[in-house]
């Protein structure tokens, strides 16, 4: 079969040699053994000194069974460059194996950054490594229009491309706050796929029992396409495509005709080149404020008795579902399209939660368990602090692969509802390959085993132990990954004593060894055993190492221990400010609760117990564009002697720079003349208007401060 000789020609490039596939018994060979026994996507693998057996009912067993063989080879099998060897071992094995779900998913969105034909079809070559055999494919969002339809060609030759601001800005991993376009600005980065091209990944996925579902956003989420044909706006639709963020003014509008005529005629495009039962239209996080404005919209509503926008959303989804059925295909939606009531025959994919699954499953719909919690990969995968920038919120390791996919309050019958589950990696800060595959391993492994094996059969341990295994073949093709589950977690405690430094792995069973003199830890540093004191400003380094190998990256945090250490802090109203001089510092994170806040003053009142001399005073100020918090516009500082006469020791506005957009912690170091005090007295005042062009303009940021530090 193609599928048998596909697997020889793989030892063929990798090896220059290939292996017998025979159909019938014979000594020294693969044999393919038809048994109608089995259930559709289910093989028996047998792996014995004669010969190596598959026995499956479909091609897609048999697809599945080459696929567990090709796990058990040597890494060498992996690599780019090929070990020209005419022999290695094999373990003798008994393999009987199915998967738990029928819908094992990976979603990549190719809105916010555009991914080449190449890329995608790398992407569906892992996928099938894994036995995933839903591709779930972002095609449209605000930020880009990326397949060619041909009866509305501004879809791609506007909708698909967006400012790049000299590539200097789409390269940041930080999404919300970036300006929009201004008229006259040409607009550079993005990138569709022909019709063409994609008929040639539908076919290249279908060879690798990969079904294509596309997800085209409706009614929200719809800016590029409102680019291209502002008429299917509302009013006040704004007449570019977006560059970042969630906009206000990027509905489809639902009052009028031409945006139905419009959507039938797009969607049995889209329907055409992807010849499978599912459409995902989206759905999601649709901001309704437009539609209260609406002529268009309010009249619609007017007419069909609708009592407000949720129920307009509603009208909106049932006919778009109607399309879709027309075409006897089936919809899915994001689990908003909840809201108003639910289309008759719609599949929900339930991402804010469990809740919007449970609810659909005890309705009788279909269901796609995603919960961001859960299975969002674009999400830090690690300690804040030691991760690179990427993404907003967090997925450890180990929390997507204790996801129990079938939640408790369903019956039976509503859990038979649960079609599956699948990893969701949006590209809001995934602008390369690079970033792609560090967002994507190993946090894929878990899901595709959720996906793929029983519950009551999985086991972290064994899970990370065969994970290693893996790692060394993404290794062997030059392909990054996160090391972050086996890298070590520096956690702090501020105390009375000190700073309480302790570390951890998410992986169990690995050796930590650390320093304290800036030097890399080696196995002749300290190793950790138990939490220990910090009673200076001191630099830890910390190196995990599993069987005498260093493994993992050399976490690296720097703590301060300063004047103001452990003094009594309060607001002018004698209101306790403790997080400013506990000595715990918070994590890169608007919910870590060691940042003091505030919304456009702070003023800060540190009691030393004796005079000090002092000259400076340093703080980190929180930037998390998302929120509207930034460092302040303003620090004033004054001391006293006796805590009723103070003076103004510095004022000092901070660098405008540091209200561009961005998600970091921003180091503020203000000198004054050194001066003898036992009262400082710090007000910190914030930006009052947050420039055009950001997601939250014309608001006054807001702070998030820790640690005055004083020295």
């Amino acid at each position: 079969s193609e599928l048998a000789q596909s697997f020889a020609d793989h030892f063929q490039n990798q090896l220059s040699w290939s292996p017998k596939i025979v159909e019938t018994a014979t000594e020294n060979s693969i044999q393919l053994i038809q048994d109608n026994t089995l259930a559709a996507e289910a093989y028996h693998l047998n792996i014995s000194p004669e010969k190596i057996q598959i026995k499956a009912a479909t091609e897609a067993g048999f697809f599945y069974g080459f696929q567990s063989l090709r796990q058990l080879m040597p890494t060498d099998f992996y690599g780019k460059t090929a070990k020209k060897t005419k022999e290695f071992i094999l373990p003798i094995v008994q393999i009987q194996d199915k998967p738990a779900f029928g819908w094992r998913g990976f979603m990549l969105d190719v809105s916010r950054h555009f991914f080449t034909v190449a890329q995608v079809k790398e992407v569906l070559d892992k996928m099938a490594e894994l036995k995933l055999n839903r591709f779930h494919w972002h095609l449209a969002d605000d930020q880009g229009w990326r397949v060619e339809i041909k009866a509305y060609p501004k879809l791609t030759e506007v909708g698909a491309w967006r400012m790049d601001y000299n590539n200097t800005d789409e390269r940041i991993s930080d999404w919300w706050g970036r300006p929009t376009q201004k008229p006259g600005e040409e607009a550079t980065y993005g990138g569709f796929y022909t019709q063409e091209e994609i008929k040639d990944i539908v076919a290249y996925a279908k060879e690798r029992h990969i079904e294509v579902i596309p997800e085209i956003d409706m009614p929200g989420h719809a800016q590029a396409t409102i680019a291209a044909y502002p008429e299917l706006g509302c009013v006040n639709a704004a007449p570019y495509v977006a560059t970042g963020g969630v906009f206000k003014n990027n509905t489809y509008n639902p009052g009028k005709e031409a945006t139905y005529d419009f959507i039938d005629k797009m969607l049995n495009e889209v329907m055409d080149l992807f010849p499978y039962e599912y459409v995902h239209i989206g759905g999601d996080e649709c901001n309704k404020e437009q539609w209260k404005i609406d002529p268009a919209a309010q009249a619609k509503m007017k007419a069909e008795g609708l009592k407000n926008e949720a129920e307009l959303q509603s009208y909106f989804i049932k006919r778009v579902e109607k399309i879709i059925n027309a075409r006897n295909k089936k919809m899915i939606g994001w689990d908003e399209i909840l809201e108003g009531g639910l289309a008759p025959n719609a599949t929900v994919m339930s991402w804010r939660g469990e809740e919007g699954g449970i609810t659909a499953a005890k309705a009788g719909h279909e269901v796609i368990m995603t919960p961001s919690k859960y299975c969002y990969i674009d999400l830090k995968q690690g300690h804040d602090d030691l991760e690179p920038n990427l993404g907003y919120s967090q997925l450890l390791l180990s929390t997507a692969y204790n996801y129990k996919v079938k939640p408790d309050s369903l019956n039976p019958e509503e859990a038979a509802l649960i079609k599956g589950t699948q990893a969701n990696l949006w590209t809001e800060s995934i602008s390369d390959w690079s970033k792609l595959t560090y967002m994507t391993y190993p946090r894929v492994f878990a899901i595709a085993e959720n996906a793929w094996t029983e519950e009551s059969v999985q086991d972290w341990n064994d899970f990370t132990e065969r994970m290693f295994v893996y790692l060394d073949r993404l290794d062997a093709q030059n392909i990054r990954y996160a090391p972050s589950a086996f890298s070590p977690w520096i956690d702090h405690q501020g105390t009375k004593d000190g700073i309480e430094i302790s570390m951890h792995t998410e992986v169990n069973d690995l050796d930590i060894y650390y320093t304290i003199d800036g030097s890399d830890p080696t196995e002749e540093s300290m190793i950790y055993d138990g939490p220990f004191y910090l009673l200076e400003s001191l630099t830890i380094k910390a190196q995990s190492y599993r069987g005498g190998k260093p493994i993992g990256r050399i976490s690296t945090l720097n703590f301060p221990v300063h004047l103001a250490a452990n003094v009594k802090a309060t607001d002018e109203k004698g209101n306790p400010m403790d997080k400013l001089s506990d000595l715990s510092y918070g994590k890169l994170h608007i919910s870590d609760p060691h940042w003091q806040k505030a919304k456009t003053e702070m003023t800060t009142i540190l009691a030393f117990p004796d005079t000090i001399t002092a000259s400076k005073l340093t703080f980190n100020a929180l930037r998390f564009t998302i929120s509207g918090v930034y460092p302040p516009k303003l620090v004033d500082i004054w001391a006293s002697k006796d805590g009723e006469r103070y003076e103004l020791v510095m004022s000092q506005e901070t660098d405008e720079r540091n209200l561009i957009q961005g998600r970091n912690k921003v180091p503020m170091t203000i000198d004054f003349q050194e001066t003898e005090l036992q009262y400082l007295k710090v007000r910190l005042t914030t930006h009052p208007i947050l420039p055009e062009g950001h997601h939250r303009a014309e608001q006054a940021a807001s702070m998030a401060i820790d640690e005055l530090q004083v020295w």
